[in-house]
């Protein structure tokens, strides 16, 4: 394992704890630029390269949620419990100011469900353009790298078989490999 592969190892393991899309965004630039300098006829690196991008799909395949619906978002506010003779503009409002604790406590975990729906709205979008990103260069890659050979086939079939990608992901690749044929 060299220090690109731990790297990323460490990165995915540190986006499933914060959920931070931008430690996905630095393990695409260092996949990227090491890719870059792979020679056509390095077998040994451009299979290196692809296991690493399975890796990054397989973490990716686990946190994308295939029910998530981009044109459905959470809303923007709570809205407020009902406070007897006080009226408040729209906006978050400062809990401490609802005078029954009751409704200040619902009022509190409303606020924090929603923050949690917002970042998770969020992420959840990120990882689908994350996700494009990295099959376009995928995708560029087995093209530059791969020939339609029964070996290099081979090849591909092998690290697919080694990999925790989902079986979504291991049709795609594979008929991107057809493609190549």
């Amino acid at each position: 394992m060299d220090s690109i592969d731990q790297r990323t190892i460490e990165k995915l393991a540190e986006f499933e704890k914060k959920q931070d899309p931008t430690l996905l965004y630095e393990i695409l630039d260092s996949l990227e630029a090491a890719e870059a300098g792979i020679a056509v006829g390095d077998t040994t690196a451009r299979k290196r390269a692809v296991a690493r991008r399975l890796r990054l799909f397989a973490a990716l395949d686990r946190q994308i949620d295939p029910t998530w619906n981009q044109k459905t978002p959470p809303p923007h506010g709570v809205p407020l419990p009902p406070v007897h003779g006080i009226v408040y503009g729209s906006g978050e409002v400062d809990p401490a100011s609802i005078p029954d604790p009751e409704d200040r406590a619902r009022y509190v975990q409303a606020l924090q469900a929603n923050k949690g729906a917002q970042q998770r709205y969020s992420v959840q979008l990120e990882l689908r353009r994350i996700d494009e990103r990295a099959r376009l260069f995928f995708d560029r890659f087995v093209t530059d790298r791969y020939g339609t050979s029964e070996p290099d086939r081979k090849e591909v079939d092998e690290l697919l078989a080694a990999s925790p990608v989902n079986e979504a992901r291991k049709a795609y690749v594979r008929a991107l490999m057809a493609r190549r044929r």
